[in-house]
């Protein structure tokens, strides 16, 4: 996993969880307030013997309570927000035709309307707005069947008004998603730069543990079996010793680009301290794994440090082990540890 790659994993981990999150909650809201609203006036409508319009708000005041009703059970569906704004452009076209309660329908237009700006993603709800506003027009504009009885001068004000009202809103929609995305950029590098490693750029400790294990346990279909692969550089601290601190951190840098080359994409290198390394490998059995861990440790031995007159040889230690599910992680990661010192204790250079 390269910078590019643990950005995109922070981003669909934090930020798109909490924009789905705002999303979900404003649509239950809207649906809610605005449902009993409607059952409200249907009920008043209906002691007042507008039978037809109260049957409309009805019908309204219950698809809205289904829709957020269904969204409840399938939280990871999209639809249900443009349900709604289906929903709404219906509304506004039924309360032009009947005009609603003695011709003053036209005034809940502006707080329905704005439900699709708000409910709907911003490129969808601009044809979902202009759609709707050219129903509303064709409506208004052609009252020979239809009950409402509108004056041409309203008519007119009320579509310059509504069109100001309209762009002002999607202008302000549009500020408002361009200063949350430059918020999110930022938080975002702020995010990646405190989940890895300042030196070889590779996921640290943090990441591990306060985000990809917490991604794991919430989805363990795309993760377990996972297996697990702590790697130490064998003899580190000659190298330290020998060169100095500054060639082993470049050590460090070409055994991190290295694994992160021989990975797949699935996969994850990251730094847990010193000359440690762990590789996570999701969905993916011991058998597997071990093969997996054993290509790397070929690819080490035969790629030694070379820099001006420096020729050294480099070779790494491998412990494997696999968590079946998300109460074996840490265990998995002990196990593995175990395996890194038989391997040690076994004249290293080799995958336990």
């Amino acid at each position: 996993m390269d910078s590019a790659s643990l950005r995109e994993f922070l981003e669909n981990t934090h930020l798109n969880n909490a924009e789905a999150k705002r999303r979900r909650l404003t649509l239950y809201f809207i649906s809610y307030i605005g449902g009993f609203i409607m059952a409200a006036l249907a009920v008043q409508n209906l002691a007042r013997g507008d039978h037809y319009l109260a049957f409309w708000l009805g019908f309204f005041s219950f698809s809205v309570f289904v829709n957020a009703a269904l969204s409840h059970i399938f939280k990871n569906s999209n639809i249900f927000y443009y349900i709604a704004g289906f929903v709404v452009a219906v509304m506004v076209a039924v309360l032009t035709i009947t005009g609603g309660y003695n011709n003053t329908g036209l005034h809940f237009v502006y707080p329905i309307i704005l439900i699709q700006i708000i409910i709907v993603r911003f490129r969808a709800a601009i044809f979902y707005v202009t759609g709707t506003v050219v129903v509303l027009a064709f409506i208004v504009y052609n009252q020979e069947s239809i009950p409402a009885n509108y004056r041409g001068e309203d008519v007119s004000r009320f579509l310059i008004a509504l069109g100001c009202f309209i762009v002002v809103a999607f202008i302000s929609e549009y500020f408002w998603h361009k200063s949350r995305k430059e918020m999110m950029t930022d938080n975002l590098e702020k995010l990646r730069q405190a989940n890895s490693d300042p030196l070889t750029k590779v996921p640290n400790r943090r990441f591990l543990e306060s985000v990809y294990f917490e991604r794991a346990i919430k989805n363990p279909a795309d993760y377990f079996p996972l297996s697990v692969v702590v790697v130490d550089i064998d003899y580190f601290k000659k190298i330290n010793d020998n060169y100095g601190h500054d060639v082993g951190d470049r050590v460090l840098i070409k055994l991190a680009t290295l694994m992160k080359k021989a990975i797949r994409s699935t996969d994850v290198v990251s730094r847990t301290g010193g000359e440690e390394f762990l590789i996570l490998y999701p969905k993916t059995s011991l058998s597997v794994a071990v093969k997996l861990a054993e290509k790397i440790r070929v690819e080490i031995e035969k790629s030694p440090f070379i820099e001006g007159n420096i020729h050294h040889p480099i070779t790494a230690s491998f412990g494997v082990a696999t968590a079946l599910t998300d109460i074996n992680i840490n265990a998995a990661i002990k196990l593995a540890d175990e395996h890194l010192y038989e391997a040690k204790g076994a004249g290293r250079n080799r995958v336990m």
